[in-house]
């Protein structure tokens, strides 16, 4: 079933993959939105590594560069020592410049297999961040789809309960002013009857005040 289940998830990144094949894609973790969208906390295990894995590659590109820098300067200098050494072996001091040309041409040796070196990292690397970018991508895709799909169902849910809401707040709007009519409707009734000295007494033994009632605010029958 594990076997099963991690051959679906290679079979989907291929199909992503060949969905992204022609698309250059600007370097994820260089982009502020990127970080915005994915602070730490919501990270997978998944994304970490493939970011950990993006920032290596970046930084060996990196170091690559300065490397083929300061092997220039370095190349320069040997090249400066080894014109400064030239002997045709009669000079007094022959068999020392003969020496130091021996270890100069080991130093340039070294030195060419090393610039080989640097020089294969920085065209081996541009396609392998793109491909290391693009599987970062791909991750945090899934991440957020799941998490679409999980907000679109909560909303489909708030939408019913905000509707419902509404329904029951309405009913209850028209409840409260069916109340208050009738309250209004009690109140001139006996206030018509019994004029507004008499209906206070029986206000304060009920406790009951014109505010409460919705009548008398703007004036009603006075005894």
């Amino acid at each position: 079933m594990r076997n099963k289940k991690k051959r679906k998830e290679e079979e989907e990144e291929q199909v992503y993959m060949r969905a992204l094949q022609n698309k250059k894609i600007p370097l994820l973790v260089l982009d502020p939105q990127w970080h915005e969208l994915f602070p730490e906390y919501r990270k997978t295990n998944e994304i970490k590594k493939r970011e950990k894995r993006l920032n290596s590659l970046i930084q060996e590109q990196g170091q690559a560069s300065n490397n083929i820098k300061e092997y220039d300067k370095a190349k320069k200098a040997i090249m400066d020592n080894i014109v400064y050494n030239m002997t045709d072996g009669n000079e007094p001091d022959s068999f020392l410049k003969i020496r130091k040309q021996e270890k100069n041409q080991k130093l340039m040796a070294d030195l060419n297999n090393k610039i080989s070196e640097a020089e294969d990292a920085q065209r081996r690397l541009p396609n392998e961040i793109q491909t290391a970018n693009k599987e970062l991508l791909i991750e945090a895709m899934k991440v957020c789809y799941e998490e679409l799909t999980n907000n679109s169902e909560q909303i489909r849910e708030l939408d019913d309960w905000i509707k419902e809401a509404r329904n029951i707040l309405k009913e209850k709007i028209l409840e409260k002013q069916d109340m208050e009519m009738r309250n209004d409707q009690m109140y001139k009734y006996m206030h018509n009857l019994l004029g507004a000295h008499t209906v206070e007494i029986f206000d304060r033994y009920h406790n009951i005040w014109k505010k409460d009632t919705g009548y008398g605010v703007n004036g009603g029958n006075e005894e």
